[in-house]
């Protein structure tokens, strides 16, 4: 089964968790993960099964929207409510009138340090394992993409809590956002909660809940869906899956998606085929085949 399973993950499961779940219940079909949750965050969680692990890639390549509920006046060694408070500063004299200009600042690619309890590898092991055992971790910036950043629930002065919508692109740390925030405003900020709520085409309300008893499948062809795709007649579909070249005037077809992938097209005739890229002006050769025409 070429396919992907979209889970709504509850707050406290690891990511790994949920595929061994899921894996289960497919009687041990191939299952991996797109991008990998936090455990203290919920919400959507892309998995893929049989050869459209091949494309978890290109999953994570979509942009995200996250919905954070950040707590001013406090920070955490984690960014998050889960870490030990390392300071107090109080939020009593934040002037909400800061917002205004600071989340449009955001907007475009800029640097971001990932925290230091983070899975991000550093000499072949996880940071926040590095860190946990009193390692002092020093995490290198990075670049990041924030799309929009809209406001949900306003400024709340007598808590000190703003809720946000965050689209973003990959590599992207929500927890690194509400630290940075919490640093230009002078009071501190942590992640209160995090909820993944989209990622490229698919909504969090069309997920599977991790307990059901039989999950909704996503095709490749909705996959598809994102990204620049191009449609073959009978006689091309056997050329590319035989691995050959195919010519791009001969396409019946070209349909623009979400996400714009340099050099890279995908390919689909009755069914979805794979991924190509542009040889010349006049062919695409296959990168990658997942399903196979006989």
């Amino acid at each position: 089964m070429n396919a992907l399973v979209l889970i709504n993950k509850p707050e406290g499961y690891r990511s790994s968790k949920c595929v061994g779940i899921v894996k289960r219940k497919l009687n041990k079909i191939k299952v991996g993960h797109s991008g990998t949750l936090d455990s203290t965050a919920s919400g959507l969680l892309v998995l893929v099964t049989g050869n459209a692990t091949r494309l978890s890639e290109f999953v994570m390549s979509l942009p995200k929207v996250y919905r954070a509920e950040i707590q001013f006046g406090t920070e955490t060694n984690t960014y998050d409510y889960s870490g030990e408070k390392i300071s107090e500063k109080g939020y009593e004299n934040l002037d909400e009138k800061i917002f205004d200009d600071l989340f449009f600042s955001f907007l475009g690619y800029r640097l971001q340090t990932p925290p230091a309890v983070s899975a991000i590898k550093i000499q072949g092991r996880a940071a926040y394992k590095l860190a946990r055992s009193g390692v002092d971790v020093e995490m290198k910036a990075r670049p990041v993409f924030f799309r929009d950043i809209k406001i949900v629930s306003p400024y709340n002065k007598d808590n000190g809590t703003i809720t946000l919508d965050i689209s973003c692109g990959r590599g992207t740390y929500i927890r690194s956002l509400a630290h940075d925030l919490g640093e230009i405003s002078g009071c501190g900020a942590y992640i209160k909660s995090l909820q993944r709520i989209s990622i490229g085409n698919f909504n969090l309300s069309n997920a599977n809940s991790i307990d059901d008893d039989e999950y909704k499948f996503v095709t490749l062809s909705d996959f598809a869906k994102n990204f620049t795709r191009i449609y073959v007649s009978d006689r091309d579909e056997k050329t590319f899956t035989n691995g050959m070249s195919i010519l791009i005037r001969q396409a019946e077809k070209f349909s623009r998606g979400l996400t714009v992938m340099k050099n890279t097209i995908f390919v689909e005739g009755g069914k979805f085929l794979g991924v190509g890229a542009y040889a010349g002006d006049d062919y695409i050769k296959p990168l990658m085949i997942v399903s196979k025409i006989s």
